[in-house]
């Protein structure tokens, strides 16, 4: 807006009164628009702080799902007994004898040595890996030393599981053919045809190729069935059980023993009741009463914080008894603590107590699960407050800009007046200037 000067014929301060009084218009609007703006951002902060912590206390009870609420297990093998072992929950526990009679292996081959430019010869080499599908690889005359026959076989072997590589020793140069899949189904042939008849040479079974890995199973034992597989990782050989095999020892054999192992479930347990604390404490927070010398929350008289806590505690006292068998006891405000040693034996006596309570859909899992979807979810309570703060606060920015407008209003309407009143007195101090000259004038002359 623009801005006049000061009252140039009256002395009178008109910027300085206008900016008084549009101050004094201003100052209660400022004020109440303040208070609902800070109050609605708390709000929606708040919100926030109890939507961080119940999707929090979400994603503890997703541990529980499936074998997450088993407890896991641990295994313990032989000292150098040639494999490791992991076991899921749903492993069954006992103690098994095995032995690794041979590592599965990756075919090699590996063909005579020969001078660095000596050409082999030229034609047509084809290659195959295992049951898979054949392919031909054209050596061109005058293209025919190892590493001319590399580099066609490398670039026509692309994705289909064969590497050619060269290795330079004393006698000369030597190419070596590997798969890259390991165990019998990962058997290398290779045939020659065309050309000058020398690319025999590399032929599988001829004499210029030697094996140099063979084209290996797997086989373990395990009490006395023997298994043979095709690969050194093998996931079907006892339920829930995976050995890896890192080295063979034949007529050797080792013990892996499958024990439970409640210190993961426990850790979730103890991960649940940590965040269930939270969440309650959230919600206590975000909606106090104040009082006291206490400060009230940003959600005071808000009834959702209040459904909300009253929903999850109506949920745990609805359990109450299957908790406290597995050690969960509840404090006088609601909050859970586990008694470790209480919880390691109910474990012992019933390894599933915790899936049927956390697991199943019929138990509090299942029931916090829902109650929490209708919270947290896309289409949730929070959501939809979190939303509704959201269009308070834009209508705020629209209310405070007409505000403005309106007493951008004010203070024109103030400069106009008292800028009428500035031009009226210099109009009355010319006239009364003028009086008293006359006068003076008049009494002098008589």
């Amino acid at each position: 807006m623009a801005i006049s000067s000061a009252g140039i014929g009256s002395g009178l301060d008109v910027n300085g009164l206008v900016s008084q009084l549009v101050a004094a218009e201003r100052a209660p609007g400022d004020a109440r628009l303040g208070r609902i703006e800070s109050s609605t951002k708390a709000q929606v902060s708040a919100f926030g702080a109890i939507k961080s912590a119940l999707s929090g206390l979400e994603s503890t009870l997703k541990k529980f799902e499936g074998n997450g609420a088993l407890p896991g297990r641990k295994t313990t093998v032989g000292a150098d007994a040639g494999f490791t072992a992991s076991a899921s929950p749903s492993a069954a526990l006992g103690k098994y004898a095995i032995s690794v009679e041979r590592l599965a292996t990756a075919h090699k081959l590996q063909s005579t040595a020969h001078a660095k430019d000596a050409q082999v010869g030229h034609g047509t080499l084809t290659l195959k890996v295992g049951s898979g599908e054949a392919f031909d690889v054209a050596i061109g005359e005058g293209k025919g030393t190892l590493a001319d026959i590399r580099d066609a076989i490398n670039t026509q072997a692309a994705g289909k599981g064969i590497t050619a590589t060269l290795v330079n020793g004393n006698a000369g140069q030597v190419l070596v053919l590997g798969s890259a899949k390991v165990g019998s189904a990962g058997a290398l042939t290779v045939t020659a045809s065309g050309g000058d008849g020398k690319l025999s040479a590399l032929a599988t079974g001829g004499p210029g190729m030697t094996e140099v890995t063979p084209a290996q199973d797997a086989q373990v034992i395990v009490d006395g069935i023997t298994r043979t597989v095709s690969g050194n990782n093998i996931t079907d050989l006892i339920d829930g059980v995976t050995l890896d095999l890192t080295k063979a020892k034949p007529g050797e054999t080792f013990s892996l023993e499958v024990t439970s192992d409640p210190s993961t479930l426990k850790a979730a347990v103890l991960g649940f009741v940590s965040a269930y604390n939270a969440a309650l404490s959230a919600l206590r927070t975000q909606s106090a009463s104040g009082g006291e010398g206490k400060a009230a929350g940003p959600l005071s008289g808000d009834a959702a914080p209040r459904a909300i806590m009253q929903s999850l505690r109506g949920a745990v006292s609805t359990y109450y008894g299957e908790l406290s068998a597995l050690g969960l006891k509840t404090g006088v405000d609601g909050s859970l603590s586990l008694d470790g040693s209480k919880f390691d034996a109910a474990l012992l006596a019933d390894p599933e107590a915790v899936k049927r309570l956390a697991g199943n859909e019929s138990g509090l899992g299942g029931r916090l699960r829902d109650s929490l979807a209708s919270y947290v979810g896309v289409d949730g309570m929070l959501q939809s407050r979190s939303e509704s703060l959201d269009k308070r606060l834009k209508d705020l920015t629209k209310q405070r800009a007409d505000f403005d407008q309106r007493i951008e209003g004010i203070a024109a309407m103030y400069r106009r007046q008292f800028t009428a009143l500035d031009t009226m007195m210099s109009q009355m101090q010319s006239t009364s200037s003028y009086l008293a000259q006359q006068i003076s004038q008049f009494q002098k002359s008589s």
